[in-house]
């Protein structure tokens, strides 16, 4: 296959793309409603998402072994036409009775186009969402360091409370040293958390505006669906479990029950260690019932319960899957275990759902340590006696 390489619908192509859920779906329908016997492949690779021009070759290997399309050929007479350019009315009507041109079905070109151009956007949104998201972390990761520098410092400043005021009344020019560097810290950690918090804003609006695109999207034909959805999600024992968790938030009833086929149900419990530190893994996890601790270097790090999730940062980094913390039971747990690939081949939909709500749950969990932080330097300046910076 050449990129001028041009492809015809047989019949049976044509029979298959006529049936609106039939047996081929997808980007290989997309594909199909796109090939005419008039567009090249260079041509038709231009019209589709980068997630499907890497997979173009594939998919249409994949229709010409069902016999859904076939080479376009042209006839000795149709190529001599070609070559003089004074092809008579009555060769270039032989030449099409010869190879006659498939009758184009599916969605209007406006309406495929369209759908394209959106997929793509929002292809683009989540590479830009993903990339903000690492500089978010990075971020998140500096100012951690720094807290935990600044919470030893204060243990030992509390612990040394005494013996330190008794050589700062001796030694002033040291008190006063070491109080200058105390606050030059501090400087550093305002800096930090300033541009943390413009992070957040960014990522904030962006989640944002993506929801707001997927709902406009989804409504024209989520009325059409809801009556048979609403009957076979309340017929599922799991069903209410997960529709009051915040992370299922946006999600339509269809993608609830999708979520539900592709997720598997883990019990663990109280003490038991779910993740070690170090350790390989993808699959990331959401709290149905009980409550989890996240331990690093020995210290709890923070506390999670119902609604919340852990283990999604090999999910969204994409980089080597390496578990940055461990996960203890705190109580007898439910978990619901999630494989990434799973989540890669749902819709585009169900995707974005997911990751929007893997990072509102980042956000919250960043403001959360912004407020500590702030509470921190607060503490701070109240042991030292400094007003705050």
């Amino acid at each position: 296959m050449t990129k001028s390489t041009i492809y015809i619908r047989t019949d049976q192509g044509n029979t298959f793309l006529g049936v609106p859920y039939g047996n081929i779906s997808g980007d290989a329908r997309r594909l199909l409603e796109l090939i005419d016997g008039i567009t090249s492949v260079d041509a038709i690779s231009d019209k589709v998402p980068p997630s499907v021009q890497v997979r173009l070759g594939e998919i249409f290997a994949q229709l010409l072994a069902e016999d859904l399309i076939a080479e376009q050929t042209v006839t000795d007479r149709a190529a001599a036409t070609e070559e003089s350019g004074d092809a008579s009315q009555e060769q270039y009507q032989q030449t099409l009775e010869i190879n006659p041109q498939p009758k184009k079905t599916g969605p209007l070109p406006d309406d495929d186009g369209k759908e394209n151009r959106r997929r793509i956007e929002l292809e683009r949104e989540l590479a830009e969402v993903r990339a903000q998201l690492d500089a978010t972390r990075a971020r998140q990761k500096e100012v951690e360091a720094i807290c935990h520098r600044l919470e030893q410092q204060v243990a030992d400043f509390e612990q040394d409370k005494h013996r330190r005021t008794e050589e700062n009344m001796r030694e002033p020019a040291v008190k006063a040293g070491a109080g200058i560097k105390l606050h030059g810290s501090l400087d550093n950690l305002n800096q930090l958390n300033q541009a943390l918090h413009d992070q957040h804003l960014i990522l904030d609006n962006t989640l944002k505006l993506r929801s707001f695109q997927v709902q406009l999207n989804a409504a024209p034909h989520r009325e059409d669906t809801n009556a048979g959805e609403e009957k076979e999600s309340y017929a599922n024992p799991n069903y209410k479990k997960l529709r009051v968790l915040e992370f299922f938030k946006g999600f339509a009833n269809a993608e609830l029950l999708h979520f539900l086929a592709i997720a598997k149900w883990q019990n663990v419990r109280t003490g038991e260690i779910i993740l070690n530190e170090g350790e390989v893994g993808m699959p990331f996890f959401i709290i149905v019932t009980g409550s989890v601790k996240i331990i690093k270097n020995k210290q709890v790090l923070a506390c999670l319960g119902w609604g919340e999730f852990f283990g999604e940062f090999a999910y969204l980094s994409e980089h080597e899957p390496l578990r940055s913390a461990q996960v203890v039971a705190e109580t007898d747990c439910e978990l619901l275990v999630v494989e990434p690939m799973d989540v890669e081949f749902s819709s585009t939909q169900m995707r974005l759902h997911v990751v929007e709500a893997l990072l509102r749950g980042q956000v919250k969990r960043a403001l959360l340590s912004s407020r500590r932080i702030d509470s921190l330097m607060n503490r701070l300046d109240f042991t030292t006696g400094h007003d705050p910076l």
